[in-house]
Parts: C-alpha cells; sequence; structure tokens
C-alpha cells in the first residue's frame, strides 16, 4: 500500500506539468506531421520521418523551456541533451512506425500517429528528470502529501 500513496504523491507531483507537456507535443506532433506530410511528397518515408523529427524536436525544446519545465543549465547543454533523448525516443517511434506500414499494412499516417503516440511517456520522462531541471515549474495538483492522512 506504500508503494501507491509514494506513487499518488509522484503523480500530484508532476501531474501539471505532463498537462503542460501534453499541450507542447501536441503542437510538436502537429509540426511533425505536417512536415511529414510535406515532406514524403519529395523524399521516402524514412527521409520525411527524420525531417518531421527535426522540425517536432525543435518546436519542442522552444516550447518545453518556455511553459513546461524549469531550466537548471545553459540552453546549449540542454539543447543537446534534448536531441539526444530524442533520438533515442525518435527510434522506437521510427520502429513502431515501420512495423506497422510495412509489416501489418497499416495507413502509412495512422502508422506515424500511433508511433508518436507511444513515444510520450518516454520523452516526458526525459525532459523531466535528464535534459531540464527534475523540480517541476507548476505546483502540485494538491497542497499536502497525499500518504500522509493514510499511513
Amino acid at each position: 500500500m506504500r508503494l501507491f500513496w509514494k506513487l499518488a504523491d509522484f503523480a500530484n507531483l508532476y501531474c501539471t506539468g505532463v498537462l503542460a507537456y501534453l499541450a507542447v507535443a501536441c503542437l510538436s506532433a502537429a509540426a511533425e506531421w505536417g512536415s511529414f506530410a510535406m515532406a514524403v511528397l519529395a523524399v521516402s518515408p524514412i527521409a520525411a520521418a527524420l525531417i518531421g523529427f527535426a522540425v517536432a524536436t525543435s518546436v519542442n525544446f522552444v516550447l518545453s523551456r518556455c511553459f513546461v519545465f524549469r531550466s537548471h543549465s545553459w540552453w546549449a547543454s540542454e539543447l543537446g541533451r534534448l536531441f539526444l533523448a530524442s533520438a533515442a525516443v525518435f527510434v522506437w517511434n521510427l520502429l513502431i512506425f515501420y512495423a506497422l506500414y510495412e509489416f501489418a499494412g497499416v495507413d502509412l499516417m495512422a502508422a506515424k500517429v500511433t508511433g508518436t503516440i507511444a513515444g510520450f511517456a518516454l520523452n516526458f520522462g526525459a525532459r523531466q528528470f535528464w535534459v531540464f531541471s527534475a523540480q517541476p515549474r507548476y505546483a502540485p495538483m494538491s497542497r499536502r502529501k497525499l500518504r500522509t492522512s493514510r499511513e
């Protein structure tokens, strides 16, 4: 039961940040999907996915740094960590996209959207605990620890 309350406290502490990051992720995803859809008219789907990744990661960095996470180091250092973390998540995203499109026969854009969604939780965790400051920018949903009244 103690683990449950620790998880509840964790969710309470980071919930607002997750919601803020969800808005940033949606805008980043729109940038990714739009640039992917335009690029795929001229290049292969894999190359278009790389272009979409670069556009989305750039948009995500600016919005994340300004509105979601506390910055704790020089912007270039954070940008470097963000691109490394994003690249790792992108590989996961690309594997899902490629498997769905190539082997499962899923529509091109549906496969791309599914791959993007699969990377959301990984992206938030990397940004919150490695790229930017682990201290949340926003106050917890509840001002008191949830487990104190239940232990």
